[in-house]
């Protein structure tokens, strides 16, 4: 292994590691990442971007629904739903909790705490993109080397 690709998969491997630490990705994150190989070499990057597109159109969703007067909390609930699935499935396990609570909020009709909670998970969610950019810059230069994950 070239000293560029051990230092590259350290990389990796650390910024992984601060990330499930940080409690914002679990071991789905990692069981995702073992589907990609050279038939696919693809698969993480295309998972990554679905993701986070997909969450922010629902994020900008959710901020315009609960700056209504009077919220639709069944729907405001149907799509923290859907959000909380795909974070689940993703590894965004800080994320997929914070929806549980929110939805717990929606059945309150608590608007001034879901909106609260809303900002958190968008920081969240935030810090996650951020991370997960890098991880990808990452992956895309050990690609270049040949090499999959």
């Amino acid at each position: 292994m070239s000293p560029n690709l051990s230092q590259m998969n350290s990389s990796i491997e650390q910024l992984l590691l601060q990330l499930n630490q940080e409690g914002l990705l679990d071991d789905q994150f990692s069981q995702l990442r073992q589907l990609q190989d050279e038939s696919n070499p693809d698969f993480v990057q295309e998972v990554v971007e679905l993701y986070f597109e997909d969450s922010a159109t629902k994020l900008d969703k959710l901020k315009i629904k609960l700056q209504d007067a009077s919220p639709d909390y069944n729907t405001i609930d149907q799509l923290v739903h859907q959000f909380k699935g795909s974070s689940s499935s993703f590894g965004a396990q800080a994320i997929a909790q914070a929806c549980g609570k929110f939805r717990e909020l929606c059945l309150q009709q608590n608007c001034a705490e879901c909106q609260s909670l809303l900002q958190q998970i968008s920081v969240s969610f935030h810090a996650l993109k951020s991370k997960l950019d890098i991880f990808l810059q990452l992956e895309k230069q050990r690609k270049q080397l040949g090499v999959y994950s």
